[in-house]
């Protein structure tokens, strides 16, 4: 017997299937030419082995450390429902230079935190961390301090400042982000792990949207 939530998200999974249309599906030639970059919101996707439908696509864009000036660099965030398990995802894609995405894994804590000497850590050591370029462990992964930079984030017309402090682990394969955010005067973390993903392994194969 399940439970009535997972009744409802295998009910509202199913219903979605069932909107597929013959002729939204993508051909071997667009599925071969489109890439992350071209996909929109009700899109589906197929990508490690799962199947996912875009729910929302919002921007991080780089600013200046007061907000006041915009730079060029974006980095897109595509809201994911998977289809197999109902779980609500995130995948990130940037070009710089070249096509580069990453797919968040799980959200964590200060709690869940340490630095390289096994000491608790939290958002009032951030700017000490910053400023000697030290590293974060995690889950017995150390992440050695990358970049900090301030964006505006973009989400459905509404706009929010955001705080990234990014880290990455010795072989490049995890990365960890801390975010701060301001809600109503005061600053709110979260904090994601996340892992590159090569953008071949992504292929876009429906079309959900008002799209020719």
């Amino acid at each position: 017997m399940i439970s009535v939530s997972e009744q409802k998200s295998f009910d509202q999974r199913f219903a979605l299937i069932r909107t597929l249309s013959p002729d939204k599906v993508l051909s071997k030639e667009e599925q071969t030419r489109l890439t992350i970059m071209d996909a929109g919101v009700g899109d589906w996707f197929t990508c490690l082995g799962s199947t996912f439908m875009i729910q929302e696509i919002n921007t991080y864009q780089e600013a200046s450390e007061d907000y006041s000036t915009l730079t060029d660099y974006v980095v897109t965030e595509l809201t994911c429902l998977c289809l197999e398990t109902g779980a609500v995802g995130h995948f990130e894609w940037e070009f710089d230079d070249e096509l580069e995405m990453s797919m968040t894994l799980n959200q964590t804590r200060f709690k869940e935190l340490t630095d390289d000497g096994g000491q608790p850590i939290d958002e009032d050591d951030l700017e000490q961390i910053v400023d000697d370029e030290d590293s974060i462990v995690y889950a017995g992964e150390t992440f050695d301090y990358e970049d900090d930079w301030a964006a505006v984030y973009r989400r459905n017309g509404k706009e929010e400042q955001v705080y990234m402090y990014e880290f990455v682990n010795a072989d490049s394969s995890l990365f960890l982000t801390i975010e701060q955010w301001q809600d109503q005067g005061k600053a709110q973390y979260r904090i994601y792990i996340s892992k590159p993903v090569n953008p071949a392994e992504l292929t876009l194969i429906f079309r959900g949207g008002d799209k020719p």
